[in-house]
């Protein structure tokens, strides 16, 4: 499997705060912006290099450009928001018309493992922002969440290709105002008390997420970061932290 330290899925259901996730990095110019949604726009203003992706293969040519451009790559950052419409648009234009299905589903799966292994040769860090199903396991009798993709993919799921998955969610502040007492990576502002919630990033399952495929480095997070602020700046300067200590 083709796991890069330096990529982080952020996923939650819509309106949970995946977007607003990237303000911590919005002033950065050395953010590569891949937009899988038909050019919908952020709802910030910010300085990342946008390119609107119409075809999936598309991202990979990308990335080898950047891979062939060495130290002269221009990017830090690379942003695929999201994969999930990414795979959505490979199964519509490589799947569905396809005279060979079987095939065509081999090659959905592949397409992904492809991905993994380009981002792995970019010295960047590569954030993918996801979205997230929840579903009912009755043998289990417990919530599941996952990415939805289909095929072979679907029974190790994408989270399964990143070191690090953190799920976002909308709480309210009764739920989480105790935890803000030992952890300076959790503030909720005065408004966020107005209005009685505030989006914020899981670093591990909690009650509600038991669920989940939620997963970091071990030791990344203390004990009393299990609720953080949205911002994917936190997530990606505790990575490398944790890695520069090897």
């Amino acid at each position: 499997m083709n796991e890069n330290p330096k990529s982080v899925l952020i996923c939650g259901e819509s309106g949970h705060g995946k977007s607003a996730s990237l303000l911590g990095i919005k002033d950065r110019k050395d953010v590569l912006y891949l937009n899988c949604e038909s050019g919908k726009p952020l709802p910030f203003k910010n300085s990342f290099k946008k390119k609107t992706i119409t075809d999936p293969e598309d991202i990979i040519d990308y990335l080898d450009q950047l891979e062939q451009m060495g130290s002269e790559n221009p990017y830090n950052f690379v942003v695929i928001d999201t994969v999930s419409f990414m795979m959505d648009m490979y199964e519509t234009q490589y799947v569905l018309n396809s005279s060979n299905t079987m095939k065509a589903w081999g090659d959905y799966g592949q397409f992904f493992k492809r991905l993994m292994t380009a981002t792995a040769k970019v010295d960047a860090f590569f954030i993918m922002l996801g979205h997230l199903d929840a579903f009912l396991n009755e043998e289990e009798g417990m919530m599941r969440y996952q990415v939805p993709v289909k095929g072979a993919l679907a029974k190790k799921g994408l989270e399964a290709y990143f070191t690090t998955v953190i799920y976002v969610k909308k709480m309210r502040i009764k739920d989480i105002e105790k935890a803000k007492i030992q952890n300076p990576l959790l503030n909720i502002s005065a408004k966020e008390e107005r209005l009685g919630f505030k989006h914020v990033f899981l670093t591990e399952s909690d009650k509600t997420t038991i669920g989940g495929r939620i997963r970091s480095p071990l030791g990344m997070w203390d004990d009393d970061e299990l609720y953080i602020d949205n911002d994917v700046s936190h997530v990606l300067k505790r990575l490398v932290e944790y890695y520069a200590e090897d």
